[in-house]
């Protein structure tokens, strides 16, 4: 079994509040999970799919080798990138001329884990399509999906989640009965949450049990009740509640279906909202996924009265807003069916535009922003905020696309952000946005629309799409020649150079990169001269002159290193050390490789962080490390094949990378190089760093070693779900409720407390039960009811 101590691998996020109840779900999602490699939680929103499937991903996390990894599609729109939502999940560069569906195949084919595709039913078709192709292709992958409809995959196993169980309001349950309600639980755990020291009492239990009761057990519409109890008692909550309830029913024959209740307490929160707060939450719906209070203020400003900061306060202690800390920074979100309602208050005040507008203005100047400081001390922050937004920037590019007649601004947007889509791989994402806003405006002579042309043939070539990239070119040359602008004609020239260096033909690329450095040197344009001078000197080492490509990165790394721009400080030294190692002054080659890796994480950059951890295993080799070396080549091999690049991703490389294997090799014999590469390849991307900059040989166990779990521990619960409970069992209850412990019951039965154990297990999963409080009060109301 795993122990406490064991390692979860896998990107889930730690639960906010404490779960409540769902034990019978949580166990038939579980069996389902062993018995079907596609299980989908179904129901209307608002009844808690996602914190199930959450809850029982967690739960059987260590059961997988690879872990359990959400991917959250709620935020997505379109349905082409949901093979680019799951890749980001596993942190998969497209830096090769393969689809984000063909790195996932790769990449969880031999891998043994989870997925957790949550809020799939606006994206069915392409979720869909993927879950079974993935499925098909990767024996060791198993989904759990959240769906208000099923996906319709064959071998699919659907669970439909109910709402939770509720007390009857003409005979409320006792004090020590409500606990059995998991409903009333919840209800009590969120108002406590609310205001510290909220307790059930005699004079508030009816009034609980029946707003549960009211609400139909709907989780969502329970914690949007409780969070009043702020201002209002429960009785208080009741009573609007009821008004509500017969408004909604008037002239009906029929009682309201749950979804008519979940949209009463919906609309009820809404109205309870101060003008300033159902005006806020309307314009927060606009952002996608989760959002900072600046951007929130930046969007908002002017539109309420009130102090921004107060007012997102408020609505998140009105369970509005969920408030959740990433690293240093508080982000916001909001679950999809309030969005989706703030979204109908925004188009019925006829504010759709405006917001949509201002929403994109504002990202618009952050990508900017982050365009003129990217060469520079912020680079590290910047990345990690534009990946934080990834989101919000995709439903800034649609509103640009989408009928707004301002796809010009998109354009504007997509070359500001080709220095982070580059950085970050994202090259299936910076094509699939530069054909949309290129596609979707004017082909009119301007300096950023050549630009923008350039860098989308860039990302063309370096996914070899030639054909492409010559198109694209061809169009910016069109648009140069009416400019006539040195710069304009530059940037022509390095798209075009950037296409030959890809194709291979150095000795064209050289001749083509050269004349735009002047004319990029005069404006500045750093990060343009940064990434000219990297293009020239591996043209130089690969057409045999490696003096002039030593002096060419050596320059690059002088200006990366005056403004602190980190991400171009680990590429120049990883390449300057290639360049130096190929001269045979491999000492200090070794240092900068050294110097460069733990660089790496810190701007997410796998293919410099794989290339140093290659070059450091040749400098293993070198000093007869072999277990160290193959180690440190495993590890290597393993990030290239996750990023879909080549084993040597360095044209010229080859020749020392077959080096190192063979001398590992022929220092540790063929069985334990194996055994060695096989434990490089098993590091992720942290702990591989971790290695390469520690002392170690590798012959001592590695931290991620000592906390992997060394066993499965699936398990199938064959116990079928039913209420009703045999003599022993209902034994076993009385004694629990009399709060007796395993081992007394087994003492009191005279059986094995390992059999005791057992007995406890089935009462909790056949009432569906979390604990043994629930069990006490279940047994206090059985003898209540039965009391005349």
């Amino acid at each position: 079994m795993a122990t406490a101590t064991q390692r979860r691998v896998g990107n889930l996020p730690a639960a906010l509040t404490t779960f409540v109840g769902r034990r019978r779900e949580s166990s038939a999602t579980k069996r389902l999970l062993n018995k079907s490699r596609l299980v989908t939680l179904s129901g209307i929103g608002g009844v808690g799919k996602t914190r199930l499937a959450l809850q029982v991903a967690g739960e059987v996390q260590r059961d997988f080798r690879d872990g359990a990894w959400l991917v959250e599609l709620g935020a997505l729109h379109d349905p082409d990138l949901v093979p680019n939502a799951v890749a980001e999940a596993f942190r998969l560069h497209d830096l090769a001329s393969r689809s984000p569906t063909d790195l996932l195949v790769d990449f969880l084919g031999s891998r043994d884990l989870l997925v957790l595709l949550d809020n799939c039913e606006h994206l069915l078709g392409a979720a869909s399509k993927l879950v079974d192709l993935l499925l098909r292709s990767c024996p060791g992958l198993r989904v759990l999906a959240t769906s208000r409809e099923s996906l319709d995959v064959g071998g699919e196993a659907v669970l439909r989640v109910p709402p939770l169980p509720v007390p009857d309001p003409d005979s409320p349950p006792t004090l020590q009965a409500m606990p059995s309600y998991e409903s009333a639980t919840l209800f009590v755990k969120r108002a406590e949450a609310a205001v510290p020291g909220f307790a059930v009492t005699e004079g508030n239990r009816a009034a609980i049990a029946r707003i549960c009761h009211r609400l139909h057990g709907l989780p969502l519409a329970i914690e949007l009740a409780a969070a009043r109890v702020r201002v209002l008692s429960p009785e208080q909550i009741l009573e609007r509640l009821t008004d509500r309830y017969r408004l909604l029913t008037a002239g009906s024959r029929v009682a309201p279906s749950r979804l008519q209740t979940l949209r009463m307490s919906v609309d009820w929160s809404y109205e309870l909202c101060t003008p300033d707060e159902r005006r806020l939450w309307s314009w927060l719906s606009v952002f996608s996924g989760e959002f900072e209070l600046d951007a929130v203020e930046g969007v908002s400003a002017d539109v309420v009265s009130g102090d921004v900061q107060t007012l997102v306060g408020s609505l998140v202690d009105k369970s509005i807003l969920v408030a959740e800390r990433s690293d240093a920074v508080v982000r916001y979100r909001m679950l999809e069916m309030l969005r989706e309602y703030g979204q109908e208050r925004l188009v019925e005040a006829g504010e759709r535009t405006e917001c949509g507008r201002r929403h994109r203005d504002w990202y618009g100047a952050l990508v900017q922003r982050a365009e003129a400081d990217w060469v520079g001390p912020r680079q590290v922050e910047i990345i990690a905020r534009l990946t934080r937004e990834t989101a919000n920037l995709r439903e800034a590019f649609d509103f640009c696309v989408t009928g707004s007649g301002e796809a010009a601004i998109g354009v504007q947007m997509a070359k500001a952000l080709f220095p982070f889509w580059f950085c970050k791989g994202m090259l299936d994402e910076g094509r699939r946005w530069y054909g949309r806003v290129l596609d979707a405006s004017d082909e009119v002579p301007d300096p950023i629309r050549v630009a923008a042309l350039c860098n989308a043939s860039l990302l063309a070539s370096m996914q070899e799409d030639f054909a492409a990239a010559s198109e694209l070119i061809a169009r910016g040359r069109s648009l140069a020649r009416v400019l006539g602008d040195p710069y304009v004609d530059a940037l022509v020239l390095h798209a075009a150079g950037a296409q030959a260096l890809y194709q291979g033909e150095c000795a064209r690329a050289a001749e083509l990169f050269e004349p735009t450095l002047g004319p990029f040197r005069a404006r500045p344009e750093l990060s343009l001269v940064i990434w000219t001078l990297g293009a020239l000197g591996m043209v130089a080492g690969m057409c045999g002159d490696p003096e002039r490509g030593t002096a060419y990165f050596e320059e690059l790394l002088s200006i990366a290193r005056a403004h602190g721009a980190t991400f171009y400080q680990a590429g120049a030294m990883f390449v300057l050390g290639l360049t130096l190692w190929r001269q045979g002054e491999r000492e200090r080659a070794a240092r900068l490789f050294a110097e460069a890796l733990p660089l790496t994480p810190e701007v997410d950059d796998h293919f410099a962080g794989a290339g140093c951890l290659e070059a450091m295993a040749w400098a293993a080799a070198d000093a007869r490390q072999g277990q160290r070396g193959a180690i440190l080549s495993g590890a290597a091999e393993a990030m290239r094949r996750e990023m879909g690049v080549p084993p040597v991703a360095v044209p010229g490389m080859l020749e020392y990378h077959e080096q190192c294997r063979r001398q590992c090799r022929q220092i540790l014999g063929d069985r334990a190089f194996e055994t060695a590469f096989s434990r490089g390849e098993a590091l992720g991307f942290a702990d591989a760093v971790e290695f390469a900059l520690s002392p170690g040989d590798g012959s001592e166990p590695m931290r991620a070693e000592k906390e992997a779990p060394t066993t499965s521990t699936r398990i199938a619960d064959p116990i079928a779900v039913t209420a009703a409970l045999t003599r022993r069992e209902r034994q076993v209850a009385d004694l629990v409720a009399r709060g007796l412990t395993n081992r007394e019951i087994a003492e009191t039965l005279v059986i094995a407390q390992r059999t005791a154990e057992g007995h406890v297990e089935r009462v909790l999963t056949k009432l569906g039960f979390g604990s043994r409080t629930q069990i006490a009060a279940w047994v206090a109301e059985q003898r209540h009811e039965s009391t005349p």
